[in-house]
């Protein structure tokens, strides 16, 4: 077959397996940073088996460097393995609805990385189409599964704080002024790949899975850096796609929060969260976003008057495999869905919960664009 190879491997299907092709499995992009090596290390209940990206010679680097048995050139050829059950999308977010379209078509579970798709139009038409074809999703949110926030989750469904009051959440990434050539298509604000549906949609996922939904929105979103240097040709490009995003509002439960999320021009200083409840404060500080890893977490519980570190236990195959930063997050996320599959478990997070999610970012761009408070 054209644009195939197969690599020999020790690895073997098992019945309480899932078999995974990664469509976008360059060992430089993201899947090549979280999803291969946390295959690789031994993810339970989970395979890696195909990888495809567009060029035979990149695949078989990846498949060769991951332990994959097979490698291609197209994700057609890949779809078409019967050994693969699971088919991943980890490229550019234009192509993830045609691709996750194609994937449904030939019956396998699908994951596709967040954003699910361009618009809720999008993200609707796959959910409705994967229904229909009684496949299982997921959706790339896997902030929702770093021990962190989980600890965080059993400490506030504990009553450790009290009553939850108010949330804080701030995360400044550097880099406004420049991007690599590859990265430039991001500029459009039509693209849907920005501060707003990436950054601010992760961060707001990981709160939701803490915290439960936002009720109410107020929004300003904007452009502040409104040219990029691509950094390896130093050609300038103007800018549409928003930078800065500031909400505020009510949770459900009645707390007030407010979420800063910008990438700037000059030192980032990182994320950080204080949720104070009526008998503590939990914060949570990292140099980077913590949908790719840990930070530093550190509680004052049952009415304490000092912040003390706190260790969020960790699973015993994440610590076994050594793993650290982004493939510990997308792991377990892979670990729980392959979980859901084989044993027929309900999981999260879904196609379903992706559209809920992309409804939210479109209330904040209303919000933004109307100057009114908007209920979710």
């Amino acid at each position: 077959m054209a644009g195939f190879v197969r690599f020999e491997s020790g690895a073997k299907h098992m019945a309480d397996n899932i078999r995974v092709g990664i469509i976008g499995g360059n060992v430089n992009g993201w899947a090549g940073r979280a999803h291969m090596p946390a295959m690789a290390a031994g993810i339970p209940g989970v395979e890696l088996v195909a990888v495809s990206t567009t060029r035979q010679e990149s695949a078989d680097e990846a498949a060769a460097k991951f332990g994959a048995r097979y490698a291609y050139d197209n994700h057609h050829d890949l779809l078409a393995n019967p050994e693969v059950d699971v088919a991943a999308v980890a490229v550019k977010l234009p192509t993830h609805y045609e691709l996750t379209k194609d994937i449904i078509a030939a019956g396998k579970h699908v994951y596709t990385e967040w954003p699910l798709g361009t618009t809720v139009e999008q993200a609707e038409e796959m959910t409705d189409l994967a229904n229909a074809a009684g496949v299982r999703t997921c959706v790339g949110l896997q902030s929702r599964h770093s021990a962190q926030y989980q600890e965080i989750r059993r400490l506030i469904e504990g009553g450790s704080i009290g009553d939850v009051l108010s949330v804080s959440l701030t995360q400044f990434a550097s880099g406004a002024l420049a991007r690599p050539s590859g990265r430039i298509w991001m500029r459009d604000a039509d693209a849907h790949a920005n501060t707003l549906s990436i950054t601010f949609g992760h961060a707001m996922d990981g709160l939701h899975a803490m915290l439960g939904p936002a009720r109410s929105i107020a929004a300003a979103v904007s452009t502040q850096t409104k040219e990029w240097t691509a950094s390896d040709t130093g050609e300038r490009f103007s800018v549409t796609s928003p930078d800065n995003v500031i909400v505020s509002g009510a949770l459900a439960n009645g707390a007030a929060f407010s979420v800063y999320i910008a990438s700037v021009a000059a030192v980032g200083t990182g994320h950080s969260m204080q949720i104070h409840g009526s008998r503590g404060t939990i914060t949570l500080d990292a140099p980077g976003s913590t949908h790719l890893g840990a930070g530093e977490l550190r509680v004052a519980v049952d009415g304490g008057n000092e912040l003390r570190p706190a260790v969020a236990p960790e699973d015993e195959w994440v610590t076994a495999a050594g793993l650290s930063g982004p493939p510990v997050h997308i792991g377990k996320l892979w670990a729980a869905y392959a979980d859901a599959i084989v044993n027929d478990r309900e999981f999260h997070p879904d196609f379903a919960d992706a559209v809920e999610h992309h409804r939210l970012m479109d209330a904040v761009q209303r919000a933004s664009d109307t100057g009114r408070m908007q209920e979710v």
